[in-house]
């Protein structure tokens, strides 16, 4: 019996040792799955791009098609320019992205990460 004592808040003491642990595995998964999210909204952006790019020669379209899709700040590269394009031939739209820290304190780790996805369509605008 007076060893059952002296045990008595090993799991306790355990748990408090283990607790900040767990939350910070948790927190930087929780991260990892937004900057999933945003790589999936920056293709998303790409092929929106693309396909702006392939109906309507304006530069600016494709900035504002870039933007919808969610992603403020993201740089764009089309390639190549509106006044190269020809009817049936490939237009290249590329976006990188920053992005943001989604959770306190871990997401900062994650603030040099560049996210990047590029879209090839053809050319349907007269």
């Amino acid at each position: 019996m007076p060893l059952l004592r002296r045990e008595r808040g090993q799991a306790t003491v355990e748990l408090v040792l283990a607790l900040p642990i767990l939350v910070v595995v948790v927190m930087a998964f929780v991260e990892a799955a937004m900057i999933g999210a945003d790589q999936v909204r920056v293709s998303h952006a790409a092929r929106e791009g693309a396909r702006m790019a392939a109906v309507d020669p304006d530069a600016a379209a494709v900035d504002r098609a870039v933007e919808a899709s969610g992603l403020p700040g993201a740089e764009v590269e089309v390639t190549p320019g509106s006044s190269e394009r020809r009817l049936g031939g490939p237009v290249t739209v590329s976006v990188a992205y920053h992005p943001k820290a989604h959770v306190p304190l871990i997401g900062h780790l994650f603030t040099l990460l560049t996210l990047r996805a590029e879209a090839t369509m053809r050319v349907e605008q007269p």
